[in-house]
C-alpha cells in the first residue's frame, strides 16, 4: 500500500495528463520536472542550478515549490505523496568481500541514519557495481563518496544533495541502503582483469547481491542502478540471475560490442583508446599514460579509498601489486580479445615503429599525423594494415556467451530474459550507445520501460539545458521504479506507457512524448533521394541519372568533442564549425520545408557508389539547417565497403540493416570498382527531431573522420562517386510522421 500522503498538501492533485509536454528555456533559469514531487520540498539540488522555487514546468508537472498535495501523484516526471525523504545523514562502512573463488572485492555500504545511528530496520538495497573507483581518498584524509565528503576519520556525514552526476543521495534519503562495489582487478579490489564485461564479473555480481540479501540491514530485496559501465554490469549480473535481484535501472549501456568498438564494420572507433588510457592510469597498471595527449585524466594526488581495516594502505598496495604483475591488465587486450587480427595489427605497427611500448602504441593509433608519418616511412605497411578485417565471428567473445572471459552483452540476452528481472533502460539521443539502449528494450522479454532523452552519455554539462534536465527527471523515475519493485508501493509506474522519448524541437527545446513500444508505430518510412543536379535532396526520385564525385580528405574531422568522445570523459559534446566540415565533404540538402516535419526512429542510408579503390570507409551525418544557414548535428552512421554484405542478426534489430561482418561474408564480397556501382546500406543512430518550417535537411558524406576512426589512408586518396537517380537512386530513409505526398 502507498505510504500516507498526509505529509503533503496541494493546489493540484495530479500532474498533467499523459500526452505531450514541451520543455523550454525560461527566464531566471532552467525549468525542470516535478522535483517537489520527488523530494517533498524542492531541495534536492541546492546550488547546482537544477532546482529553484520557480523552476518546475507546469507543462510536465504543475506542482510548484512550496505547494502541498492532498492526493498522491505518480506519472512520468511527476511523483508525490508515496514516499518521503526522511533521512538527512548517512553512515559508511567499507570492507572486503570474498567471492566464491576467494577474490576480495572492495565494497562500501551506505545506510541512512536515524537518531545519530544507522537505521536498524532492514531496508531494500540499491547496488552499483563497476570497474570504477567506489570512493576517492583526498590528500587531507577526507573521503569523497557518492553521498558526500567524509571528514578525516569520520564514518558518517550529512547527505549532500548537491553532488553532481548522481541521484544516490535521493535514494538514501528515501530509505534505501546503497552498496557500491568495485570489480576485480580495479580500484582497491584484488584480482586481475583479462578484459571487461567478463563472465567472472557476472558471477561476482551474483555473489555480492546474494551477500547483500543475507545482511541484517537488508530486507532481501535488491535493485541495481548506474550508467555506462555500471549499466553494463547490471546486465552482466542479471544474466547470472541472482535470486534476490528484483529490478535494475541501467543507463547508456552498449548492447553489441562489435558495433560499439568496430562500428559494426571492421573500422576501429579509436576514441575508445582514451578510455583505456584513463583507466590504466587510475588502476596503475601502465606507466607512461599519465599526461598523454590521448588521456583525458589529468595527473592528480587522489587515490582510491582504502577499506576501513586498511589503516596503513598495505591492503590497497597489495591489490595494486597483484594486477601490475598480470598480463591480463594490458589495456589493449580490450581490442585484441575481440579480434585476433587486431593483435596482428599491433605486431605490424610495433615492427615498423621499433618495438614501441603500450603507451606509445595508444598515441600512435589515435594520432592520424603520427600514423601517416609511419606509413610514409614504411612502404607496404598501409596495404598490410588494410588487409586486416576484424571479422565479427573471429573471437569467442563475439560468437557466444562466455562463462569466464569477456562478452558482447547481446549474447547474454537469453539468460537475462530467463531471469525475469524488471528493467528500466535509460538513454539519450546524443549518446554513443543510443541504438544499443533501444535494442536492450526491444530484446527484453521481462517487465520493462524505456526513456530516451535529449542528452549525451552523462550529465556532465550543467550549463547545458539538455544535460541539466536529465538528473532531476532521472531522480524521479528511479524513485518511482524502486519504490514499486523493492518497497511494494502501488504507485502505478507500470501503468504508464512503456516508452517515453524527447522530440528535439530546437537545440535547447524539446517535447516529451510516449508510446506503447519502440519504435513508435505512427511513422512512415520516407525516402529522401540524393540528386547530383545541384546536390539536392527531395522525396522525388530523380528520373535522370547523375554522379557526384568526391576526393577523400583524410584530415576532415568532426573534432574531439563528439558524442563518442563525450562518452569516455572527453566532453562536453560540441560539434563546432559544421559548415566548415561540410565544405570539405560531399553535401546534399533539401529545399526549406513548407511545414514542420517530425522524424522519430532509426534513419537508414542507402548509397550507390563507385570508387577508385576497392575498400573504403564512408561516414554519413544527418543535420538540420536553420534559416540562417546554421546546422545542428542530429546523428550519423558509418560503413566499410568490404563489410557491406547484410546478414541476419542473432537478436531483434527491428528490421534494420545488420552488417554480417563474418569472414565468409567479407571474403565473398567483391571490391568496389570505378565502373559499376555497389550498394552500401547502413543504419544511423536513432533520433527524434522536429524539422521546423523553413529549415532544411542536410546529409554530409565523408571518407574519414580523423579523430573518431582508425582509417588507413591510400596515397593518393581515392575518389568516391555517389550515383543518383534512375536505377541507382541513392537515398536516406527517414521514419517520419506523415507521407512523402505531404512533405
Amino acid at each position: 500500500m502507498p505510504n500516507s500522503p498526509n505529509a503533503f498538501a496541494s493546489r493540484t492533485s495530479a500532474c498533467r495528463p499523459r500526452g505531450t509536454w514541451t520543455i523550454s528555456m525560461r527566464s531566471g533559469g532552467w525549468r525542470v520536472p516535478c522535483l517537489v514531487a520527488a523530494f517533498g520540498w524542492l531541495s534536492m539540488f541546492p546550488g547546482t542550478g537544477f532546482a529553484a522555487a520557480d523552476d518546475v514546468p507546469p507543462e510536465l508537472c504543475p506542482i510548484a515549490a512550496g505547494d502541498r498535495v492532498t492526493a498522491p501523484v505518480s506519472r512520468f516526471g511527476c511523483y508525490a505523496g508515496y514516499s518521503e525523504p526522511a533521512h538527512t545523514e548517512f553512515h559508511r562502512e567499507s570492507r572486503y568481500l570474498a567471492t566464491r573463488d576467494g577474490t576480495k572485492l572492495a565494497v562500501d555500504i551506505y545506510r541512512p541514519m536515524e537518531g545519530g545511528k544507522p537505521v536498524a530496520t532492514p531496508l531494500p538495497v540499491i547496488f552499483s557495481y563497476a570497474r570504477y573507483w567506489r570512493a576517492t581518498e583526498n590528500p587531507d584524509g577526507s573521503i569523497t563518496t557518492a553521498l558526500g565528503v567524509l571528514p578525516p576519520g569520520a564514518n558518517s556525514a550529512p547527505i549532500d544533495t548537491g553532488i553532481a552526476m548522481t541521484n544516490v543521495p535521493n535514494l538514501v534519503r528515501h530509505g534505501y541502503v546503497y552498496v557500491r562495489a568495485t570489480s576485480r582487478g580495479a580500484g582497491a579490489s584484488y584480482g586481475t582483469r583479462e578484459s571487461d564485461m567478463t563472465g567472472l564479473e557476472a558471477r561476482d555480481g551474483h555473489d555480492v547481491v546474494e551477500w547483500i540479501a543475507r545482511q541484517p540491514w537488508s530486507d532481501g530485496k535488491v535493485g541495481m542502478r548506474g550508467a555506462s559501465y555500471p549499466g553494463m554490469a547490471q546486465h552482466l549480473t542479471a544474466s547470472a540471475a541472482p535470486p534476490h535481484l528484483v529490478a535494475v535501472f541501467p543507463g547508456v549501456a552498449p548492447f553489441d560490442e562489435y558495433d560499439s568498438s568496430w562500428a559494426g564494420t571492421g573500422i576501429l572507433r579509436k576514441y575508445g583508446l582514451s578510455w583505456l588510457a584513463r583507466e590504466a592510469q587510475k588502476d596503475e597498471v601502465l606507466e607512461g599514460v599519465a599526461g598523454s595527449s590521448v588521456n583525458p585524466l589529468r595527473p592528480n594526488v587522489q587515490r582510491v579509498a582504502r577499506v576501513d581495516a586498511d589503516v596503513d594502505g598495505g591492503m590497497r598496495a597489495a591489490a595494486y601489486r597483484e594486477r601490475q604483475t598480470a598480463t591480463g591488465t594490458d589495456p589493449l587486450r580490450y581490442f585484441t580479445l575481440q579480434s585476433p587480427e587486431s593483435a596482428r595489427m599491433l605486431d605490424a605497427l610495433r615492427e615498423a615503429a621499433g618495438g614501441i611500448g603500450i603507451p606509445g602504441m595508444i598515441e600512435l593509433l589515435y594520432s592520424s599525423r603520427a600514423l601517416g608519418e609511419l606509413l610514409g616511412e614504411h612502404p607496404g605497411l598501409a596495404d598490410r594494415l588494410r588487409s586486416f578485417h576484424y571479422y565479427r565471428d573471429a573471437s569467442p567473445m563475439l560468437a557466444a556467451a562466455q562463462p569466464v572471459g569477456p562478452n558482447t552483452l547481446s549474447n547474454l540476452m537469453p539468460a537475462i530474459n530467463r531471469s525475469r528481472i524488471a528493467t528500466y533502460n535509460w538513454g539519450g539521443w546524443f549518446d554513443f550507445a543510443a541504438q544499443d539502449t533501444t535494442l536492450w528494450h526491444v530484446n527484453n522479454r521481462n517487465q520493462k520501460k524505456l526513456t530516451m532523452g535529449p542528452w549525451t552519455h552523462g550529465p556532465n554539462e550543467p550549463d547545458n539545458p539538455r544535460e541539466a534536465s536529465q538528473l532531476p527527471l532521472l531522480a524521479i523515475e528511479e524513485l518511482r521504479w524502486f519504490d514499486y519493485w523493492l518497497k511494494g508501493i502501488e504507485n502505478g509506474v507500470m501503468d504508464d506507457p512503456p516508452v517515453h522519448y524527447a522530440v528535439m524541437d530546437e537545440p535547447q527545446r524539446w517535447t516529451w512524448e510516449s508510446a506503447p513500444d519502440w519504435p513508435p508505430e505512427d511513422t512512415t518510412p520516407v525516402s529522401f533521394y540524393l540528386d547530383a543536379a545541384g546536390n539536392g535532396l527531395s522525396t522525388t526520385r530523380p528520373e535522370v541519372a547523375g554522379r557526384s564525385p568526391y576526393r577523400v580528405d583524410y584530415h576532415v574531422t568532426m573534432g574531439e568533442s563528439t558524442r563518442y568522445h563525450d562518452s569516455i570523459g572527453m566532453g562536453p559534446m560540441r560539434y563546432e564549425d559544421l559548415n566548415g566540415h561540410a565544405e570539405r565533404s560531399l553535401v546534399f540538402e533539401t529545399a526549406p520545408f513548407e511545414r514542420d516535419r517530425v522524424v522519430v526512429g532509426h534513419p537508414v542510408v542507402e548509397l550507390f557508389v563507385t570508387s577508385s579503390e576497392g575498400d573504403i570507409e564512408v561516414n554519413a551525418y544527418l543535420q538540420e539547417v536553420d534559416e540562417r544557414g546554421e546546422p545542428f548535428y542530429l546523428t550519423d552512421g558509418i560503413i566499410r565497403s568490404s563489410h557491406r554484405k547484410l546478414g541476419h542478426p542473432p537478436y531483434d534489430k527491428m528490421g534494420l540493416p545488420w552488417l554480417d561482418g563474418s569472414r565468409a561474408a567479407v571474403e565473398s564480397t567483391p571490391p568496389l570498382t570505378d565502373t559499376a556501382p555497389s550498394v552500401l546500406k547502413f543504419t544511423m543512430y536513432p533520433t527524434a527531431a522536429r524539422f521546423q518550417r523553413g529549415h532544411r535537411l542536410r546529409i554530409v558524406i565523408t571518407g574519414a573522420d580523423a579523430h573518431s576512426n582508425l582509417t588507413i589512408p591510400y596515397d593518393p586518396p581515392p575518389e568516391i562517386t555517389v550515383w543518383t537517380g534512375s536505377d541507382a537512386a541513392s537515398r536516406i530513409v527517414l521514419p517520419m510522421r506523415g507521407t512523402a505526398a505531404n512533405m
